[in-house]
C-alpha cells in the first residue's frame, strides 16, 4: 500500500509540507466559491455531494451539472458521490470519467459522512458507518471503475454513528485492503451533527490501523489548531469547513500563521469586497442573476459575520433579487470595515 500511498501523495508535491483543503459542503462549496478559496491557496477541493443514482437515472447529468462542472482556478478537484449501491457507484463513475469535461476531475471522493437525515434514510452518507460491509463493497465497486479511468478513490466519513461506536479505524483498514487510495475523518459522530466538539483523539486511532494518507477535518480553524494536532498525530492533510463559510482567506490565514505566531493580519475592507463580488459574480455566471442572487443570501450571513450593524446588513442582504442592489449594500460593509 506504501506505493499507492505515494502515488497519491504525489499530486500534492507543489504544497511544501502543508495540504489545506475545502470541504465539502451543500450549498457552499460551488465552483465559484471553490475557485475563489483556490486564488487564496486552498491546496484542493471538493464538490457538493451528488447522487450516484441520479447519475445512473440520468446519465446526461444536466440536472447535477451545476455540482459537476470545475472552475478553471482550482488546483486539484475532485467529485464527491454518495448512495448505498455498489452498481450505482460502478456506474455513475464509469458515466462521469468518461465525459470530456467531469472526467477531468483528479479523484472522486465518496460521502459516508454526511449526518443529514435526508441522505441517512436511504442508507447512504454516515449511515454506511454501521454497515461496514456495504461500505466495503461500495468503495470496492468504486476503486474498480476509476481504476479503468487511472483515478484515485477516496472517502470521507465520520468517526463513527455515536459516542459509543467508534467504526472508523477499522472501517479505514477494511477500505484500505479494498483499494481506497485515502482517507478523511470529520472527528464527530453522526449524532453529533456538527455541534459540540470534535474528538481529534479518533485520528491516532485511525492512523494505528490505517497507512493510507489520512486527512483531518473538525474544528480546525487556524494554525495553532494545527500545531495542536500535529503533537497528537501526523496527519497527511487537512480539511477547512464551517471556518472557510464567509471567510476564504482562512486558508492562506493559516499558512501566514503557521510561519510565524500571533493572530492575523485582518482583511481591509477593499480585498473582502473584492473576494465577496468575486463570489457572487461566479454564483450568476452559474446559475444566471436572478437564482445566483438568491442562492447567494445565505452566503452573505456568513460574511457579515462579525462586522458592526451586521444584523441589519443581513437582514438587507437576505432581501436582495439582483447584483446591483447587493453591490449596494456590500460596499456599505467594506467602508464600515475601513472605518472600524
Amino acid at each position: 500500500m506504501s506505493k499507492k500511498r505515494d502515488n497519491f501523495l504525489a499530486m500534492f508535491s507543489a504544497e511544501q509540507g502543508l495540504i489545506l483543503g475545502l470541504a465539502p459542503m451543500a450549498g457552499t462549496s460551488t465552483p465559484a466559491f471553490r475557485g475563489l478559496v483556490s486564488e487564496l491557496s486552498a491546496s484542493f477541493t471538493i464538490s457538493e455531494l451528488v447522487s450516484a443514482r441520479g447519475i445512473v437515472y440520468n446519465p446526461h447529468m444536466e440536472k447535477v451539472s451545476r455540482f459537476l462542472q470545475a472552475d478553471p482556478r482550482e488546483r486539484l478537484y475532485a467529485i464527491q458521490l454518495f448512495g448505498h449501491d455498489p452498481q450505482d457507484f460502478s456506474t455513475a463513475i464509469r458515466t462521469v470519467l468518461q465525459h470530456p469535461v467531469y472526467g477531468q476531475t483528479n479523484w472522486i471522493d465518496i460521502n459516508m459522512g454526511c449526518p443529514v437525515k435526508k441522505v441517512c434514510g436511504t442508507g447512504a452518507g454516515a449511515a454506511l458507518m454501521n454497515k461496514p460491509d456495504l461500505a466495503t463493497a461500495i468503495a470496492a465497486a468504486a476503486v474498480e471503475a476509476a481504476a479503468e479511468f487511472n483515478k484515485f478513490v477516496t472517502v470521507k466519513m465520520r468517526s463513527g454513528w455515536d459516542e459509543h461506536e467508534i467504526s472508523a479505524p477499522l472501517l479505514a483498514k477494511r477500505l484500505e485492503n479494498v483499494g481506497v487510495a485515502g482517507i478523511t475523518v470529520h472527528a464527530r459522530s453522526r449524532n453529533q451533527f456538527y455541534g459540540g466538539k470534535a474528538d481529534w483523539q479518533v485520528f491516532s486511532e485511525v492512523r494505528a490501523q490505517c497507512n493510507l494518507p489520512l486527512c483531518g477535518n473538525g474544528d480546525i480553524k487556524t494554525a495553532d489548531d494545527i500545531r495542536q494536532l500535529q503533537e497528537i498525530v501526523k496527519l497527511d492533510a487537512y480539511q477547512i469547513g464551517r471556518a472557510a463559510m464567509g471567510n476564504p482567506f482562512v486558508f492562506e490565514q493559516i499558512r501566514a500563521g503557521m510561519k510565524q505566531e500571533g493572530k492575523p493580519r485582518e482583511v481591509s475592507g477593499d480585498r473582502w469586497l473584492a473576494a465577496v463580488l468575486n463570489h457572487l459574480d461566479g454564483m450568476i455566471k452559474l446559475l444566471g442573476e436572478e437564482q445566483g442572487c438568491k442562492e447567494m443570501r445565505s452566503q452573505f450571513a456568513h460574511y457579515v459575520r462579525g462586522v458592526r450593524n451586521a444584523a441589519v446588513y443581513r437582514d438587507r442582504l437576505m432581501q436582495i433579487e439582483d447584483r446591483q442592489s447587493a453591490v449596494e449594500i456590500l460596499q456599505k460593509v467594506a467602508e464600515n470595515m475601513r472605518t472600524r
